[in-house]
């Protein structure tokens, strides 16, 4: 293919969950645009069975190498593992998790060599990838760790509404003592940054929630506003970053509900929001935009996103999962792709 076309690797993720069904009824529906081919990194084996069991047996042509794709191929299976892998829907194991790590291990070492321009990852088990060796707290931390990226911010993207987080896959109790002024002003540089070149608006606006209830109120409720955020969006602000805040995230989300149902003139919109861990950030994002939503990475050499659900393992098997979620993923990865060079 030419030089033009850029290339998406798909992670399967768990095989015992729902993510082959969801990969296999988006790439049935989606329709990538001229200068984009897929890749699916997925044992042979697993992938039929799944295309048998859920009668999606549509064609798709194996490659050996990502050199050996040929020019008439949009949608092609990469088979890493060449031997018979057999699938228990519905439970986790640790061959799920070594399986779903190592087809990681292997799109992030395509990135490294400059084969693929994005990665699109299925939902995986973090109980598998640690039972298997894997000790991440998501795919974020391991693709990152994997590219040698220090300073990454996890983001949930729905329409224009993006959220990204200070923390992620923290116990409650770790969040507090995880904050730093110098990681928050980092996480901001990289959102700024993802913002301004992937997704070309010139002057971001980012507002930023407090971690207390009422953001403190000031110091009755706690001191991270005042000792740890704060300092960190002034010391974004003489830098160019057009940060604002802390704000009680209850009220900030819920204006944000509110502009929703009769917006507004836009004066108080924002590019992005900065919450300071998971639940805060992701409750209202899915709240307005579940089964559509995307988990995307910011600062990657690549692009890389995800859908915004888990394996459901009550449902895997049961022809249930609906593939809107990983289109979007998939759609999101594209136009950036496309749309940068």
């Amino acid at each position: 293919m030419a030089d033009s076309v850029k290339t998406i690797a798909i992670t399967l993720g768990d095989l015992n969950g729902i993510s082959p069904e969801v990969v296999l009824k988006a790439l049935g529906t989606w329709q990538p645009p001229s200068n984009i081919r897929v890749v699916v990194i997925a044992p042979e084996s697993a992938w039929q069975f799944w295309q048998k069991h859920l009668a999606l047996e549509y064609p798709f042509h194996r490659i050996a190498s990502v050199s050996e794709w040929p020019r008439s191929q949009k949608f092609v299976l990469f088979d890493a593992w060449q031997k018979h892998i057999p699938v228990e829907m519905g439970n986790w194991s640790v061959q799920s998790g070594k399986i779903a790590g190592e087809a990681l291990l292997c799109a992030t070492r395509w990135a490294s060599e400059g084969l693929i321009h994005a990665i699109v990852t299925a939902p995986v088990s973090k109980a598998a990838l640690n039972s298997a060796g894997f000790h991440y707290p998501g795919q974020t931390e391991f693709i990152a760790e994997q590219l040698g990226v220090k300073s990454f911010a996890m983001m949930m993207i729905s329409g224009k509404f993006r959220v990204a987080l200070a923390t992620t896959h923290l116990p409650l109790r770790k969040v507090a003592e995880a904050l730093q002024t110098d990681k928050l002003v980092e996480a901001l540089r990289v959102v700024q940054r993802e913002l301004q070149t992937r997704f070309r608006i010139a002057r971001p606006r980012i507002v930023v929630t407090g971690l207390n209830p009422h953001a403190g109120e000031g110091g009755l409720l706690g001191e991270e506003e005042s000792v740890i955020i704060t300092p960190a969006i002034q010391r974004a602000q003489a830098e160019g970053i057009e940060a604002i805040g802390p704000f009680s995230a209850d009220a900030l989300f819920g204006k944000f509900a509110q502009r929703q149902r009769a917006p507004s003139s836009g004066a108080d919109d924002f590019d992005a929001y900065f919450a300071m861990y998971h639940d805060q950030g992701l409750i209202p994002l899915k709240m307005t935009g579940f089964g559509r939503a995307v988990n995307y990475t910011a600062g990657l050499p690549l692009v890389r996103t995800s859908p915004d659900h888990g394996t459901a393992y009550d449902i895997a098997g049961k022809n249930l999962a609906q593939p809107t979620s990983m289109i979007e993923a998939l759609e999101l990865a594209s136009s950036i792709i496309a749309d940068n060079g």
